[in-house]
């Protein structure tokens, strides 16, 4: 009886699994330009921030030389911080709208799943702008867990923790009537009796969408030398650091390594390259793990009906009857 009680678990999953990677690929266009600026934007404000910082760090010295006035280190300081300034600003927004996406997108799932479109993705994004205080607050009590569970010795429970956190997110979403800290205490009930299969579900995203996927691309990548293409500029600005230096110390201790320019570089792009796939695959994610929401309610809601059928046939009133009749008071 529990074999089959885990095989039927495992098939939900991949039903779940396999639904959501079609509604994904259905609606990738969608998702796509959902996600462009979020995720692009990260990496063209970072970009331009080692740019113009590369640019500045070029020209210092003779812009020094011909104006005296700019010999001044705290002057120097202030230049460089006001011509990265764009570049920040740009980060900053675009991860502002990743952050807002990580919940905003659990509600268009919730729209796909019942059959409805989204054409209007503005209509999510705003149901979690204007419960922004809320958002930043439910934001910093999920850091402030993961943050005191980050210690190595306590890896075990933070696995543990963030299984049963994983519907936080759709909970605070789908749910405007629960503040931060009601969404995180629903969401770790909602888990309590369907641990092992959200794990599951959780162990097949990461396997697909953090590692399998992002691996075939960067080794695509590999493979075309694309990342030997891209890697050029960022291996411009990584000579000016002083590895040699680093190497002459990792020497001094025997240790058989050796940092190099361009291999650095190429680390870096297949760096950002991975970060690309992952954060367009977090609609996937997003529509698994409403799907996953939406069952638990449903059971959950069934089970309740099934409780006061019982309760009626045993001539025991409901809760739901006992609460309404007390209102009727």
């Amino acid at each position: 009886m529990a074999k089959t009680k885990k095989e039927s678990a495992f098939a939900s999953v991949m039903k779940i699994f396999l639904n959501g990677v079609k509604l994904y690929f259905l609606n990738f266009e969608k998702f796509f330009k959902y996600m462009a600026f979020p995720i692009f934007g990260q990496i063209i404000g970072i970009s331009l921030i080692f740019f113009a910082s590369y640019i500045f760090t070029l020209h210092v010295s003779t812009l020094t030389n011909k104006n005296p006035i700019f010999d001044n280190i705290p002057l120097v300081f202030l230049m460089l911080l006001i011509i990265t300034l764009p570049g920040f600003f740009i980060f900053c927004k675009a991860f502002w709208d990743y952050i807002v996406a990580m919940a905003a997108l659990n509600s268009m799932a919730s729209s796909l799943l019942e059959g409805a479109n989204i054409d209007d993705t503005g209509v999510h994004t705003e149901l979690i702008k204007r419960r922004t205080g809320s958002y930043i607050l439910f934001l910093l009590l999920i850091s402030a867990i993961y943050s005191l569970l980050s210690f190595p010795l306590l890896w075990g429970l933070l696995a543990v923790v963030f299984v049963y956190m994983a519907l936080c997110f759709q909970v605070f979403a789908l749910e405007e009537d629960k503040n931060a800290v009601n969404a995180i205490i629903s969401a770790i009930s909602y888990v309590r009796y369907n641990f092992l299969k959200t794990a599951a579900l959780l162990i097949i995203l990461g396997i697909s969408t953090y590692w399998l996927v992002p691996g075939l691309i960067s080794w695509g990548f590999d493979i075309g030398d694309l990342g030997g293409f891209f890697s050029y500029p960022v291996e411009q600005y990584i000579r000016l650091l002083p590895l040699d230096g680093f190497n002459s110390i990792l020497s001094h201790y025997n240790i058989p390594f050796t940092l190099k320019s361009y291999t650095i570089a190429k680390h870096i792009v297949l760096m950002v390259v991975s970060f690309a796939v992952t954060g367009f695959t977090l609609p996937l994610r997003s529509l698994c793990c409403t799907a996953l929401y939406k069952d638990i309610n449903k059971r959950n809601y069934a089970g309740k009906i099934a409780a006061e059928k019982l309760a009626q046939r045993a001539g025991k009133p409901s809760k739901r009857k006992i609460q309404d009749e007390d209102d009727a008071d």
